[in-house]
């Protein structure tokens, strides 16, 4: 069976429509929130420039994104619209990652295709509008680097929760860089990510 992201992306909107009191949207094993990406991107590009150049922020930016990516797709794997709505649609393992790509998508993280998959070795996901390069251009003009550090780290942990060990040990096994970025005058941004030297 091939992966039917409008049926993924169909799943994610209807659940979203579930809310607690205080705005947090419980579905696909995970806590959710709505977050202005405005906000997002001031903390992080703030932090960023309150740090100074020597990369450290962008390292723990980056850090985070994975880490966070790396926990709430276990959390969507494990859940119960996975096994009921994704799973019969899973025939090779690398199918996880084409469904992880359909619920970010539908999470509100951007725009994201899969461009290249070669197993256990690469993994290219590239986003024609992305948040966080909208927001860095809007608010500080063109950049010199990459600036889409959730994206980044998100398209390691796609490969971490696929290809490296079992969950919780397998975090940081993969590493991604940003070869493109629309914050940069780039047409697209796009993420590499490949086996950790580290």
């Amino acid at each position: 069976m091939a992966i039917d992201t409008d049926k993924i992306v169909h799943a994610v909107m209807h659940g979203s429509r579930i809310r607690e009191e205080k705005g947090i949207i419980p579905l696909f094993g995970v806590y959710l929130s709505m977050i202005p990406v405005q906000y997002y991107n001031r903390i992080s590009f703030g932090f960023e420039k309150k740090t100074g150049s020597d990369g450290s922020a962008e390292k723990l930016l980056v850090a985070a994104g994975q880490e966070c990516g790396y926990a709430t797709f276990q959390g969507v794997r494990s859940s119960w619209e996975w096994a009921e709505v994704v799973e019969p649609m899973i025939e090779q393992v690398e199918d996880q990652i084409h469904c992880f790509v359909s619920i970010a998508v539908a999470f509100g993280w951007g725009d994201l295709v899969v461009q290249d998959l070669v197993p256990a070795e690469k993994l290219v996901i590239r986003a024609n509008a992305s948040y966080e390069a909208k927001g860095y251009l809007d608010t500080y003009g063109r950049a010199d680097t990459g600036k889409c550090y959730m994206l980044r780290g998100v398209a390691a942990a796609f490969m971490d929760l696929v290809y490296g060990d079992d969950y919780p040990d397998g975090c940081f096994k993969y590493a991604a860089e940003e070869t493109h970025c629309q914050a940069k005058g780039d047409p697209y941004c796009e993420f590499v990510a490949r086996k950790a030297t580290r």
